[in-house]
Formats: structure tokens, sequence, C-alpha cells
């Protein structure tokens, strides 16, 4: 006998969206584990996943799993890491003495500070962005500070200018040994594997949506309901945490006297992920 219709049943449930995307290769994988867990508890028969979705999730959670280890793993991420640092140790020096000489004494270096100022002032925090963003920029910057020589030498910065043109082209060279090595192992990158992980999850929390608002009887719902709401406690906490890493970012900066805002890419290139 179908249930009578009431203004209870008619409620509908949402999933609550996670930050995902901005987590780190470690946090991405564990808060995709952790909701899937969930649903394979549950069972995916009474949530009407097609068949293969709910193998589909557990595949992508291993890969991503393996993947976060391999990372960790792989020699040529610390090299990685090291190489990164030596250009962002760079461009703060480049940046730093541009900034400080603006306020020179000087009147020559004054005025080369201005002209650098204003022709680079689009890269000046381009050490915040992603692996491969920061790459370009500074491949960019540096062809752009080429047509500025007079005032780089004024303010004595060639040398910086060449130790960050020779760490980037090393960190290159290194991205492409890392990517012939995972060919090598056959292992896809976190880069290839969250956007579909993502969609799969997305996929995923639709069916339990309308698994819902089909649902045959009351108990069936409110079974259904509980479920979400576990879901959405899942997706709370790892926002929290997330929130805190920020924090955690922003009273570094503070300490530090660094300008730059806090981005979801600099989240990710301090996390243990490298590309």
């Amino acid at each position: 006998m179908a249930e009578k219709m009431t203004t209870s049943s008619l409620r509908s449930v949402k999933i609550e969206p996670g930050t995902q995307k901005t987590f780190c290769a470690a946090h991405h994988a564990a808060f995709l584990s952790a909701q899937y867990k969930l649903l394979k508890e549950f069972g995916g028969e009474k949530l009407h996943f097609p068949a293969g979705l709910m193998e589909a999730l557990a595949e992508m959670v291993d890969l991503e799993i393996d993947a976060a280890v391999e990372s960790k793993k792989s020699l040529l991420t610390e090299q990685l890491k090291a190489k990164d640092a030596e250009r962002d140790e760079a461009l703060r020096h480049i940046f730093g003495m541009i900034r400080t000489q603006l306020h020179s004494s000087i009147r020559e270096e004054r005025e080369a500070a201005q002209v650098l100022d204003t022709q680079l002032h689009n890269f000046r925090y381009i050490r915040h962005q992603g692996y491969d963003v920061e790459s370009g920029n500074i491949s960019s910057l540096l062809m752009d500070a080429g047509r500025l020589t007079a005032e780089i030498d004024t303010l004595h910065l060639k040398p910086s200018f060449d130790r960050l043109k020779e760490a980037n082209e090393a960190y290159k060279a290194l991205v492409a040994e890392r990517d012939a090595e995972r060919i090598a192992k056959r292992l896809p990158s976190m880069r290839q594997l969250r956007p579909q992980a993502d969609e799969l999850y997305e996929l995923a929390c639709q069916y339990v949506q309308a698994s819902y608002l089909f649902a045959p009887t009351k108990e069936a719902r409110e079974e259904i309901g509980t479920l979400v709401d576990h879901m959405n406690e899942r997706v709370r906490d790892f926002k929290t945490s997330h929130r805190k890493s920020v924090s955690q970012k922003r009273r570094h900066k503070k300490v530090t006297g660094d300008e730059s805002p806090v981005t979801s890419d600099e989240l990710q290139v301090t996390s243990d992920e490298h590309p």
C-alpha cells in the first residue's frame, strides 16, 4: 500500500558541498575514503546505484591512496621541493629588494626600482601559485626582465635573476624526469585522478538525494536521511580541518610579515603532494 503523502514526506535532503578541490593529496584521499566507507556500509543497492558506480569509487580511493604514497616515496619529489624552495627564495629576494629600493636615498636606485616595480608587479606573488603555473610565470618574468637589464644591474639583482633561471630550468627538468618515471610505472597522477574522483563522488551524492525522494516507505526515507546526516558530519569535519590549515598559514604570514593572501594553491604547495 502506498504511503500517504504528508508535509514531512515532501522534505528533501542535501549533502553539503565539501571543499575537497582545495585539499592536499592525503586530505583529498582521506575525504573520499571516508565518504565511500559510509556509502559501502549502507549498500549501493538501497541507493539505486547503477552497476559499477560503487566499484568505481572503490578503485578511485585505492588509486588516490597509492598515488599519494608513491609521491611521498619518490626521491624526485624531495628534489622538486628543494628546487621549488630555491625559486621561491630567489623571488622573495628580488621583489624584497625592489620594494626596499623604492625608498632608496640614491636617485638612480630609486628610479630603477620604480621601473622594475611597475613592469614586474604582476609577478610579485607567483610563488604562491600552483607548481606548473609558477613555472610558466617565472619563464614570462625572466623574458620581461631581459628588457630591463639596466635597472636590474643598478640594483645588483642579476645574480638573483640568474639563480632564479637556473632553479626554474632545473625544476622543469625534474618534472619531465618524474613524469617519465610515472609513465614507466603506469601510475596516474593526482592531477588526473582528482577530477575523476570528484565527478564520481558528486554522482553518488545525486543518487543518494534522489533515493531519499523516491524511498518507498517512511522507514527507508529515515534510513537514507541518517546516512546523509553522517555524510554531512564528515564534510563538516573535513571543512574544519581545512579552515585550521588556512588559519595556520595566516598566523605564519603574520609572524613572517608576508603580505600576500592565503590561497588554495598555496595550501596545496605546502602539502605532501607534488604534481
